[in-house]
């Protein structure tokens, strides 16, 4: 099978894929708020707040992964269900002064002549989209939201007292019932007006969804990473600065996965070996050390022997709001070898700040700045002698 790699970036209807991503995305999010998650974190702290008082030492646990989650209908049937939720939910009024007639269009537009190059052919897709992009993965949702309403909770009772929520591109629900209910109830899944949704399905006391390795240990939910899972991620531009960011979050998303301490410090051991492989030497993994017990305000070897400390920071995050997204992102980029990247970001947010700090949309606390490094050298001069 042709399983195609290529950067949305340089596609033909990126510009509108952008265009609609800034359209739907805040009114597709407000549909799926209450039964999609993208992110392991929210995924924990639905799991804190809303399931623990529901699970029993019985309580069988069900993942249903979606195989063809990027594939599962046709550009018909995929412009008829978006379309259908979404002049539901904003009752057949125009989003942003766009009316539903034109966002048909657009999205006909845009799933029917996304391209990629393979092999120096030039092919789209035949039904589908691309799996690229985070707004994809939303349109997805949005197709298989009306499936997932009409088979787990509009009018059925069994799941009023049930646990249910999608992390991308799977499906977890917790069950109370007898196995020979839940078999039966899992052979219906596919019997839903000829939609054909390839499912793996897995279920038991113990499973895995995406990142996360979750246990019902007598009747509360255990959880970890999955230990696979750990690596560094490819970053382009500036990558110690990339890296440090991505070091304090990923002990943020520890704390928020490890049910205890124990499990936090084996990760937190795989992470840092993982630094280490990469080349960081150990006086970066202890300066980042010491920049996280700043950022949190803790001593982090204390909370990984502390059980009771760790329990207590744990509790803390799990109960406070998630961060939210900027509403605007703006990127620039800067040629890395005429000043430091900390001492241009340094100057560049004061300038910036000095004159928008009272515009309405451009002042900081409105947007999100990205400064990307550019070096003036490219491979192709590193290898060419000249």
């Amino acid at each position: 099978n042709v399983k195609p790699i290529f950067s949305m970036e340089s596609n033909v209807t990126s510009k509108l894929l952008t265009y609609l991503d800034t359209l739907l995305r805040l009114t597709i999010e407000d549909i799926l708020k209450d039964s999609f998650v993208d992110q392991d974190i929210d995924f924990i702290q639905r799991l804190h707040t809303t399931a623990c008082f529901k699970l029993q030492k019985t309580t069988i646990l069900i993942r249903i992964r979606i195989q063809n989650f990027f594939n599962m209908f046709t550009y018909q049937s995929m412009v008829n269900r978006i379309m259908y939720l979404l002049a539901k939910h904003c009752k057949n009024e125009p989003i942003n002064n766009i009316s539903m007639i034109a966002i048909e269009t657009l999205l006909e537009l845009y799933l029917q002549h996304t391209l990629f190059i393979y092999q120096e052919q030039i092919y789209s897709f035949n039904r589908g989209m691309s799996n690229q992009t985070q707004f994809n993965t939303l349109l997805s949702s949005l197709c298989l939201y009306y499936w997932k309403m009409e088979k787990f909770q509009n009018n059925n009772e069994q799941f009023h007292h049930e646990f249910l929520l999608q992390y991308n591109n799977e499906l977890f629900f917790t069950w109370n019932q007898s196995k020979d209910k839940l078999h039966t109830f899992l052979d219906t899944l596919n019997e839903f007006y000829g939609d054909h949704i390839d499912m793996n399905i897995e279920y038991g006391q113990k499973l895995t969804i995406q990142n996360i390795c979750l246990e019902n240990s007598h009747g509360q939910f255990y959880t970890t990473m999955n230990p696979t899972s750990m690596i560094l991620p490819y970053v382009t531009g500036y990558p110690k600065v990339k890296y440090q960011k991505w070091f304090r979050s990923t002990l943020i998303r520890l704390i928020y996965l490890c049910t205890n301490c124990q499990d936090f410090t084996r990760q937190r051991i795989n992470m840092e070996i993982c630094c280490l492989i990469s080349g960081y030497s150990h006086e970066f993994i202890e300066n980042e050390l010491e920049n996280f017990n700043r950022y949190l305000n803790v001593n982090i070897y204390q909370i990984q022997t502390n059980e009771l400390i760790y329990q207590q920071l744990r509790l803390h995050l799990l109960k406070s709001q998630p961060q939210k997204y900027h509403n605007s992102i703006i990127e620039f980029t800067f040629i890395h070898d005429y000043v430091p990247y900390h001492e241009f970001k340094k100057i560049f947010s004061h300038i910036w700040s000095t004159y928008t700090n009272s515009h309405p949309t451009l002042s900081l606390k409105q947007l999100k700045i990205l400064l990307n490094v550019q070096h003036s050298f490219s491979l192709n001069n590193l290898l060419v002698q000249k």
